[in-house]
């Protein structure tokens, strides 16, 4: 009997069956040999080829089990490399971030994500810190008016015929159709060291208001740095005088506005700084290319200088102000006349919310000597008396009182009354502007933010030095989109 024993520790089930077979094919040889040995007693039995068929056996199945056994050994070692690798995961995810090494900073890719903001409507300019705003409205007047008058697309008092008026002026009635007064602004903001820097563009289709033809002109055009001169703002460009009160302003279809409405938009440097208790300090030098001296040519050499004090408390928002003018004229190229021209305004809003909460008035009121060119009626700012070659500034005096009423959140209406008054010299032209007086009540109805739907009736006259007068009633329309 052949007994064949093979050890074969740590191996898999695999491999103990392949053995398994091996003994097995043994046996079975052995067996077969039996009985051919007992039959043939007389002659020797042959086992050489039998023992060489199962060496051959065995070597094969010895080369299976090493292929197998390298097998097993690359698997163990992968095995081991992942369990290194999650090793070294845990350890990272409980590690401490450290900044990057100078190197990984200089091959870095620069990141350039779009800056945070909370101005609606903006978006970013890609790779800077600028933000850009674009906006505007198309706008529609429909107007008749009943009399003559020579600025058919604002209600200009001061332009009202008050002698000689013809059909093509309007004294038998007229039709506009308008659409001047349709804007267009962008706006940009950029953060800079303790401040912000915001730069400003507008404009409209009001260069000549002698027609309704839409004739492009720029309304403003400045930059502002906010929180950074001083403490306060530096504006430098053209914008409204740091005369005019937009919190004054009242709400009409009207591009122009009341008769006595004070403020221009001129190229100047302002600056204002907020101060305690609500106050606000504002300084400005502005340009005097807007003087109007009557009977002589116009000559500038100083900026007008204005200081404003604004103040704001509860439902009142108040600016008083004070302006000073160097005008000078010359008279077919003779010798220069100079006068000062001087001016104190006050004007604001009042909130009425114990009648409806966003009904208010608003108010004017100025007077002063060669100021009349910053009145929306512009009446000259002095006189040049040819009689004596001198130069004497005109004195001028206006207010305007409007008050608006909320009827619902969509539906609003304004009623105002505007007066203007220059005293004339005896000396000027009998045709010179004495007075003028501006009225509207209008009805406006805003069911969304873009999108308005008005109508408005305004009455104004113009009286002459002489007593000449004329008047006009206005019907304006307006339809506006918001975009």
């Amino acid at each position: 009997m052949l007994k064949i024993t093979f050890l074969a520790s740590g191996l898999g089930p695999s491999l103990h069956r392949l053995l398994l077979l091996t003994l097995m094919a043994a046996a079975l040889l052995l067996v077969g040999a039996a009985p051919s040995a007992l039959a043939q007693q007389s002659s020797t039995p042959d086992y050489a080829e039998q023992v060489r068929q199962l060496q051959k056996v065995i070597k094969m199945q010895q080369r299976q089990l090493e292929a197998q056994q390298k097998q097993l050994e690359q698997q163990s070692k992968m095995l081991q490399s992942l369990q290194e690798q999650v090793g070294g995961l845990m350890k990272a995810k409980t590690a401490p971030v450290t900044a990057p090494g100078p190197a990984a900073v200089a091959t870095a890719k620069p990141a350039s994500p779009e800056p945070p903001s909370d101005w609606q409507g903006s978006f970013a300019l890609q790779g800077t810190k600028t933000r850009f705003a674009l906006g505007g409205f198309a706008q529609l007047d429909v107007i008749y008016d009943s009399g003559a008058i020579t600025t058919p697309g604002d209600f200009v008092t001061a332009n009202i015929v008050t002698r000689g008026a013809t059909k093509a002026q309007g004294s038998d009635g007229k039709t506009n159709f308008s659409v001047k007064a349709t804007q267009l602004w962008f706006e940009t903001r950029t953060p800079v060291s303790h401040g912000r820097l915001r730069t400003y563009v507008s404009m409209d289709f009001f260069g000549n208001s002698q027609s309704t033809d839409p004739d492009f002109q720029l309304r403003e055009a400045y930059s502002e740095l906010t929180k950074y001169v001083l403490g306060g703002d530096l504006l430098a460009g053209q914008a409204w005088s740091t005369i005019y009160y937009d919190n004054a302003c009242p709400n009409i279809l009207d591009y122009e506005g009341p008769s006595a409405e004070v403020g221009q938009r001129l190229p100047q440097i302002r600056w204002s700084r907020a101060l305690d208790d609500g106050l606000t300090l504002k300084l400005g030098a502005e340009s005097p290319g807007d003087h109007a001296i009557q009977g002589a040519d116009v000559l500038s050499t100083w900026p007008d200088g204005v200081v404003s004090l604004e103040w704001l408390h509860g439902a009142l928002k108040f600016q008083g102000s004070a302006i000073v003018r160097d005008l000078r004229a010359s008279r077919n190229n003779g010798p220069t006349e100079t006068a000062v021209g001087w001016g104190l305004l006050a004007n604001g809003s009042l909130g009425l919310p114990f009648l409806r909460q966003g009904d208010n008035l608003t108010f004017s009121i100025n007077y002063g000597r060669g100021m009349g060119s910053t009145i929306n009626d512009s009446p000259p700012d002095a006189f040049y008396d040819p009689t004596d070659n001198s130069l004497e500034a005109l004195p001028v005096w206006g207010y305007y009182l409007g008050y608006e009423h909320k009827w619902t959140k969509a539906l609003s209406s304004v009623i105002l009354y505007a007066a203007l008054q220059v005293d004339n010299l005896d000396n000027q032209p009998a045709d010179s502007l004495h007075s003028t007086q501006y009225s509207c009540v209008n009805l406006i109805w805003q069911p969304t933010s873009w999108w308005l739907l008005g109508g408005e009736l305004l009455w104004g006259e113009r009286e002459d030095k002489d007593g000449a007068s004329g008047d006009d009633t206005r019907l304006q329309l307006t339809t506006k989109f918001t975009f």
